[in-house]
C-alpha cells in the first residue's frame, strides 16, 4: 500500500501486508521519504519499484498486490507497477470509492447552508457554546480531511433540527457571525421543511455508506467481507431508483413530510395489518370539530369512516409520491449511480473498481464460513479465481488445479463453522484460527489463503502514517533531518516503541 500527501509537504509512504505461516497478519511502515516536488507516475513507479525490489530485496513474483486510493497519478503509475510486479493486482481502496460516493449526494440549500454553519459554528466558540446549551451536548468535531466528517456533523444538526430556529435567532442576538449567521438564517428562512428533508435525506442516504466505510478500513480481513458489504449498498441504490422498491428506505424524511402535512382531502391514508396485508384509501371528507384539539372524523372513497386525531392520523399519511419525497430521492440517487458506474467499469480506467470488485467476489472462496453455507462450490467456481493474478500465475500455472484437487477435502473441512460476520474482528480471529488449524490438511488452499489474506481492501494504513506524522512532529521540528523523520515515524509506526516523547523534545 502506498500514498503520499501534499498536507504536511511533500512525503511518500509505503506499508508492507503479510500473512504469515501461523496465519498472523503483519503490517510493517517499510518506507517514508520526503520529497522536492511532487512525483509524476513515472518517478512514483520508480520510487516504489526501488522500495521492493532494492531496499527489501523482494522477487518481482514476491509482490502480490498494490493498495492505493484514486488519485490519477497514483493508477497510472500502478499500471506501470502491473507490468514489472506480473504476478501483482491493483487494489483501489473501497472506503475512498465510498467516501466519494457520499459526496454526490445533491441538495444545494444544504450545500449552502452547511458552507456557512462550517465557517462560523466550527470555529467559533461562542457558537459551539451556544449550541451545546441548547443541544446538551457539544457539537461534533470537523475535518477536512476525515471522510464523512461534514457528514457527521450534518447528521448531528439532523436530529437537532427543531433547535435551529432559535439558536440561529441567539446567534444574531448576540451579535455572533454577522453575516455569516445571516446567511445560514437566510438559507433557513427561505424553505424550512425543504431544508429539513434535505437534512433527513442526508442522514437517512448516507447512514450504510457511513457505516460501512468505518467497517472496511481497518487492517484485518475486511477483503473476505467487501463484496457482501457493497451488495447491500447497491441493493439499496437500486431499491431507491423504484418508485416502491424505496418505500421505508428513507424513514427521517417520511417523518418530516408527515409532521408537515395537514390532513386534506385526496390524500391517502395507509395502514398495515400484520398477517392481513395492507389497507390504503383516499380521505374524501373531514369533519373537525375543534381546530384546537382537532379530532378528524374521516370518510374514505369507499364509504368507510374513521375517528382519528393528529397523532394518530399523521403518521399513516401516504408520502410516496409526493413532489418533496421525489426531490430527496433524486438528489440521492447521483450518488448511487456513480457508485455502480465505478464498480462495474463505467468510468475513468484510474477509478475502475471493476476488477478489484471481482476479485472481492471470488476471494469470499477464502471464507470457510462461506464455503460451508454454497455446497453448490465447484471446479469452476475455483477457475474463477484466475482473476486473481498471483493465484493464477501460482505454481507455474499449476496452482488453480491444485485447488481443485483439494477441494473435496477442503469442503468436508469446512462443514459446521460458522462465523459473525458482523464484527469484523470477531469474524478476522475466527477466520485465521480456522486456517491455522487447517492449514496442514490443506497445504495448497492454506498457501493461497496467505496470499489472499495479504491483500488489504483500502489504504487507511498509510493515512494513519501521516496522521501520526502530524501528532510527532510539530512547528518545533520542521527542520529535522529526513533520516530521522524516518527512523523515528517507522519505530513507532510499527510499535517498537509505544510512545514518541524521546523523539519530541
Amino acid at each position: 500500500m502506498f500514498d503520499g500527501t501534499r498536507r504536511l509537504g511533500e512525503a511518500l509512504n509505503t506499508v508492507g501486508r503479510f500473512c504469515s505461516e501461523d496465519f498472523a497478519i503483519i503490517q510493517r511502515l517499510v518506507n517514508f521519504v520526503t520529497l522536492n516536488a511532487s512525483p509524476d507516475n513515472t518517478a512514483l513507479s520508480t520510487v516504489l519499484s526501488n522500495v521492493a525490489t532494492r531496499e527489501l530485496g523482494l522477487d518481482f513474483d514476491a509482490i502480490t498486490g498494490w493498495g492505493r486510493d484514486s488519485v490519477k497519478v497514483n493508477g497510472t503509475a500502478t499500471n506501470r507497477l502491473l507490468v514489472i510486479f506480473p504476478s501483482s493486482v491493483d487494489l483501489l481502496c473501497i472506503c475512498h470509492t465510498l467516501n466519494n460516493t457520499g459526496d454526490r449526494v445533491g441538495f444545494p440549500e444544504k450545500r449552502e447552508f452547511m458552507t456557512s454553519w462550517l465557517t462560523l459554528v466550527q470555529n467559533n466558540n461562542a457558537a459551539k457554546q451556544l449550541w451545546k446549551s441548547l443541544a446538551s451536548q457539544a457539537i461534533v468535531g470537523f475535518s477536512n480531511i476525515r471522510w464523512w466528517s461534514r457528514q457527521e456533523v450534518e447528521n448531528e444538526i439532523c436530529l437537532n433540527f427543531g433547535l435551529l430556529p432559535s439558536f440561529l435567532a441567539q446567534l444574531e442576538s448576540d451579535g455572533v457571525g454577522d453575516a455569516t449567521t445571516k446567511k445560514m438564517a437566510s438559507v433557513y428562512a427561505k424553505d424550512p421543511l425543504r431544508l429539513e428533508v434535505s437534512f433527513a435525506a442526508g442522514y437517512d442516504g448516507t447512514l450504510q455508506l457511513l457505516r460501512t466505510t468505518y467497517e472496511l478500513e481497518g487492517d484485518r480481513l475486511e477483503i473476505l467481507l467487501v463484496y457482501r458489504r457493497v451488495e447491500a449498498l447497491r441493493a439499496f441504490g437500486r431499491s431507491l431508483q423504484e418508485d416502491e422498491g424505496n418505500r421505508g428506505l428513507l424513514p427521517n424524511v417520511d417523518a418530516v413530510i408527515r409532521r408537515a402535512s395537514q390532513p386534506a382531502l385526496g390524500l391517502k391514508v395507509r395502514k398495515e395489518f400484520a398477517g392481513h396485508g395492507t389497507f390504503t384509501r383516499t380521505i374524501s371528507k373531514i369533519d373537525v370539530e375543534d381546530p384546537d384539539e382537532p379530532v378528524y372524523h374521516i370518510v374514505y372513497e369507499d364509504g368507510d369512516r374513521e375517528t382519528m386525531v393528529d397523532a394518530e392520523l399523521c403518521p399513516l399519511l401516504e408520502v410516496y409520491g409526493g413532489e418533496m419525497r421525489k426531490y430527496a430521492v433524486q438528489e440521492l440517487v447521483g450518488a448511487f449511480i456513480y457508485l455502480e458506474n465505478r464498480l462495474t467499469g463505467n468510468c475513468d480506467r484510474s477509478y475502475d473498481c471493476s476488477q478489484g470488485y471481482e476479485l472481492c467476489r471470488v476471494i469470499q472462496l477464502f471464507d470457510p464460513s462461506y464455503v460451508a453455507s454454497h455446497p453448490s462450490i465447484d471446479s469452476s467456481s475455483v477457475q474463477q479465481l484466475s482473476v486473481i493474478t498471483p493465484l493464477a500465475r501460482g505454481n507455474y500455472g499449476k496452482l488453480l488445479r491444485e485447488l481443485e484437487g483439494e477441494l473435496p477435502t477442503y469442503k468436508v473441512a469446512v462443514i459446521g463453522f460458522q462465523c459473525d460476520h458482523s464484527d469484523v474482528s470477531a469474524f478476522t480471529s475466527a477466520v485465521l484460527a480456522w486456517w491455522a488449524q487447517n492449514a496442514k490438511e490443506l497445504p495448497k488452499w492454506s498457501s493461497a489463503a496467505r496470499i489472499c489474506f495479504s491483500f488489504s481492501p483500502n489504504s487507511c494504513a498509510c493515512e494513519r502514517v501521516f496522521s501520526l506524522l502530524k501528532e510527532m512532529f510539530g512547528e518545533d521540528q520542521d527542520n529535522c533531518l529526513a533520516d530521522y523523520l524516518q527512523a523515528a515515524l517507522m519505530l513507532r509506526y510499527n510499535k517498537r516503541l509505544q510512545t514518541c516523547n524521546m523523539f519530541i523534545q
